[in-house]
């Protein structure tokens, strides 16, 4: 059981973990646009998503660090968020289940997605040297102005007038 004066860190324990349902909810949508970009081939839009999503991460991160140090303040020896939940009474341990069932499956899904993505980029990448293989690929003949078996000393270029 929880003192009553931690009931405010708790809240916004609760505060915090909202904002990373929304923010992981964006980079889910973000992910799927990032999805599509890279099906078409527009590397100027990856590289656009890659920049929101690098600012959501930190942003996450941020959260992170402060909902890790909440947990601390709130109850040391209860180091998971399911630990925690256990401590509480009704409304609040209710509103903590839902907004732990909400975010375990987005975290989940935006590692697939992650996973997926990565794939399809290094494919993409793949493609994308070997178009720029085929295009400058370098000739072996001729070699111009050297001594090579496919200029002769009979040629027009090498008579004297």
């Amino acid at each position: 059981m929880i003192l009553q004066e931690k009931y405010d860190l708790v809240d916004e324990l609760f505060d915090i973990l909202e904002q990373l349902v929304a923010i992981y909810t964006s980079l889910k949508v973000s992910n799927g646009d990032k999805q599509r970009v890279l099906a078409a081939g527009d590397l100027a839009d990856v590289q656009m998503i890659a920049q929101q999503e690098e600012e959501l991460v930190a942003l996450i991160a941020g959260l992170e660090k402060h909902r890790i140090a909440l947990q601390g303040m709130i109850d040391p020896s209860h180091t998971s968020f399911k630990q925690l939940i256990s401590l509480l009474e009704e409304p609040r341990k209710g509103r903590g289940v839902a907004l732990a069932q909400e975010l375990r499956p987005l975290v989940k899904e935006m590692s697939i997605m992650q996973e997926a993505n990565s794939i399809v980029l290094h494919n993409f990448l793949k493609l994308e040297n070997h178009k720029r293989n085929v295009l400058f690929k370098v000739s072996t003949v001729p070699e111009y102005g050297g001594n090579n078996s496919f200029g002769s000393h009979n040629s027009i270029f090498n008579k004297t007038v």
